[in-house]
């Protein structure tokens, strides 16, 4: 069986060497997502393995929905009132995970998912620093 990547990027971030760690929340770490072609795309990721959401308690559900919300409400906090994409998937990386995707005015597919871009769009041209400035912003928006 293969190493889970995201349980390898929850180690990073509680190791201190995550460069894009934002907080530790109730059941999730959040983390800035290496695609940043749209700025402000949070990762939250699942403290302990666990591949479906059903499978937990409901009050943890909860939690889990709580950390959710009050990521999105952070990033709106920083670039405004926006649309924000929720997507709890699984296909790629078999470990609970959220994206928090803010949806900008500058937005190619404003009606469509992000998963349709090209690979250099959903990068993004947001420098190193910059990535870890937004992270720290979230941070304190949180």
């Amino acid at each position: 069986m293969h190493p889970c990547e995201l349980c390898t990027r929850i180690t990073q971030a509680r190791a201190g060497t995550h460069p894009l760690f934002i907080a530790e929340l109730s059941e999730t770490l959040a983390v800035l997502c290496d695609n940043q072609g749209s700025p402000g795309w949070c990762i939250l990721l699942l403290k302990d393995h666990h591949e479906h959401l059903a499978d937990l308690p409901i009050p943890r559900q909860t939690r889990i929905f709580e950390d959710v919300a009050r990521t999105a409400s952070a990033v709106r906090a920083i670039f405004g009132p926006l649309r924000i994409n929720y997507e709890c998937l699984g296909n790629q990386a078999p470990h609970i995970h959220w994206h928090i995707i803010p949806r900008h005015a500058d937005d190619p597919t404003p009606r469509g998912p992000v998963w349709g871009w090209p690979p250099a769009r959903l990068k993004g041209t947001m420098s190193d620093p910059d990535r870890q400035a937004l992270a720290a912003r979230i941070r304190g928006a949180l």
